[in-house]
This record gives structure tokens, sequence and C-alpha cells, in this order.
């Protein structure tokens, strides 16, 4: 499972992965352009808060995670937030949601096209009518050019992290994890995780969400219009009457 995996590296997510000002500004001009009256925000696959912990500041937020371990630390960062430990797949609350977002690709942890088509469904019966689903993607292109150049090191205050991104059928892609934290001097724990992501063709997911939404707008990161090499893709969709 996903959330068991991300607890191996919960405790250093926050040092790697930081904060996303870009990530939480696009969220809240789309909502301020598409839904300006929303209160309350659903995060799927919240990790550690980052998103939710800037979004409280304006909105009342939730959020689901698989990790226990990534919960807690989103816990300690929101007291007042409600969290729910569950699969993003099939969770079940007795609330809905002005905005639903799922942001960081969460989605492509997902292999199985199949399990897309449920979440699209179950953010659908969680959203209050006008809401606004939010999500983005890594593109096959990305996770193809990431493959490529893999493995990359990065270096956080003294510890190690090895990003290894190897290619297994034509949509997924596995990421080797290894995190080398620096106890003493040169004396370092190895923490190592695997995670796959699937890619799939932006047709292809547009099709899909025409079924349940009107789809606002689809475009890459930096707002521009998409392109082959786009890497990184939003897509904005408002609960349409017609399903």
């Amino acid at each position: 499972m996903v959330g068991n995996q991300y607890d191996i590296v919960a405790k250093f997510y926050d040092n790697v992965i930081g904060r996303s000002d870009e990530s939480v500004s696009y969220i809240i001009n789309k909502i301020l352009k598409y839904n300006k009256s929303a209160k309350s925000v659903l995060e799927l696959g919240c990790g550690t808060g980052n998103n939710l912990d800037e979004l409280s500041k304006d909105f009342i937020v939730s959020g689901i995670d698989l990790s226990h371990k990534m919960l807690k630390i989103a816990k300690k960062k929101i007291p007042g937030g409600k969290f729910y430990n569950n699969d993003i797949r099939n969770f079940s609350l007795n609330s809905k949601f002005d905005v639903i977002i799922c942001m960081y690709d969460t989605i492509n942890h997902l292999t199985l096209f199949n399990d897309w088509k449920r979440i699209f469904l179950n953010v659908y019966t969680h959203l209050n009518q006008n809401g606004l689903f939010i999500f983005d993607i890594n593109t096959i292109y990305r996770l193809e050019t990431i493959s490529r150049v893999s493995p990359l090191l990065h270096k956080f205050d003294t510890n190690y992290l090895i990003i290894d991104v190897k290619k297994i059928t034509k949509n997924i892609f596995n990421w080797n994890l290894k995190v080398f934290e620096n106890k003493t001097g040169n004396n370092f724990s190895l923490y190592e995780t695997n995670i796959r992501e699937s890619g799939f063709e932006i047709d292809k997911i547009r099709e899909e969400l025409t079924k349940q939404y009107q789809i606002k707008c689809v475009e890459d990161e930096s707002s521009k219009k998409l392109s082959v090499k786009s890497e990184r893709v939003y897509f904005v969709c408002k609960k349409s009457k017609k399903f």
C-alpha cells in the first residue's frame, strides 16, 4: 500500500519537499475564479498537510491519507482540521465539500485507470453543487524524462536522498527512494522505499472527466497551453448538474 511506503520516509518529507506556495496560489486563484463562495476544502493524499496548512487561513480544511505517520505530522500543523486515514479510491464521509484537491501527482500513484475513474466518481459524490475538483498529474513525458536522467541525488541538511526512477511497463514507473540519514559524522542510516506511478494520455483523462464535470481548464504548471513536452498538468473541473 502506498501509505505504508510513505510511512518509511514521512519524517523527512517536509525537509525534502518543503512548501509549494505556487500550488497553493494556483488553488486559491482557481477557487476565486470559479467558486468564490467556497468555504470548505478536502485534500486527497494530503500527506503532511503543507497545502492545508496554508489553506486553513481562509477555509475549513480536511484531509485524507493512507500514511499514519504523514497524518500525524499534519494533525500537529493543523489542530483545527479534520483528518481521515483512508483510501482515496473508496472513502465515504458524512460531509460534502466546496472544493476537493489532489495535488503533487498523488493520483499518479494509482496504476490502474479504473482507479482514477473511481476517484472521479467518488469526488463527485462528495462535492457540493458547483463544487470544484482540482488536481495535477505527472505526464508520461515527465515520467519518461525523469527515468532517463535517473538516478538523482539531493542533499538536505546533512542527509542525502537518491531518487531512481525506472520504467516498468508502457505507462508504469517505479520510484526507488533511498534516504541516508546522517546520525553522527559519517555514520548513516538507510531508509528505502519503492513507490509506483502511472501516466495516462491527457485526452483519455479529459474524456472520462466530461462524464461528470464541466472542465474549466486543463493547463501545464506555468499556465501555458499544453504541449507534447508539458510535464505537470493541472485539471480544474466543476461539478456538473447533468450527471
